[in-house]
């Protein structure tokens, strides 16, 4: 922080113009909003959505086999014998622990396509920015969060999402 305040006010300078050959150039990009508003995170969370719809579905045919069964319970249970209502309690059980397994399993499943799809994407925004930084000559380019202060007019913000688009678009 210390370093990035002396570079403002010009105190380290000198080196960085021999350097690059000139005066400091600094940017900024708002990367929450960057990758959120990118394509290539709108068709993941699309992806995404599908893929949890139908491994909802399977969920929901487990759960009204576990309620089909609970109202067999509540309904025979007076009629049943006593071996045909334990053995009925136990397949609704054992039912319902196959029901926590696929809940979890699906959840992690999603969770862990979600993980590919967020560093894919990540990396492809730092080759973005990287290539941006060395094309347009800035000397720094910081993530907005990290900027206590900053011009507008040093938000890249914009030309990140655009080119982040332009490089992701063969993904889908």
């Amino acid at each position: 922080m210390a370093l990035v305040l002396a570079v403002g006010c010009g105190l380290v300078s000198a080196p960085l113009e021999a350097a690059g050959g000139g005066t400091p150039v600094f940017a900024y990009v708002d990367v929450p909003r960057v990758m959120a508003s990118s394509s290539a995170a709108q068709h993941a969370r699309e992806l995404l959505k599908k893929k949890l719809a139908s491994k909802q579905r399977e969920v929901d045919v487990m759960e009204k086999e576990i309620k089909d069964l609970k109202a067999k319970i509540e309904q025979g249970g007076n009629v049943m014998n006593r071996d045909a209502r334990a053995d009925l309690e136990n397949t609704t059980r054992n039912k319902f622990r196959e029901y926590q397994r696929l809940v979890e399993d699906n959840q992690a499943a999603i969770d862990r396509e979600n993980g590919v799809w967020t560093k894919k994407i990540t990396e492809a925004l730092r080759t973005v920015i990287e290539e941006l930084g060395r094309e347009k000559g800035y000397t720094a380019i910081f993530g907005k969060g990290q900027v206590l202060f900053a011009n507008s007019t040093i938000d890249i913000s914009d030309q990140v999402l655009n080119r982040l688009n332009e490089y992701t678009k063969k993904w889908f």
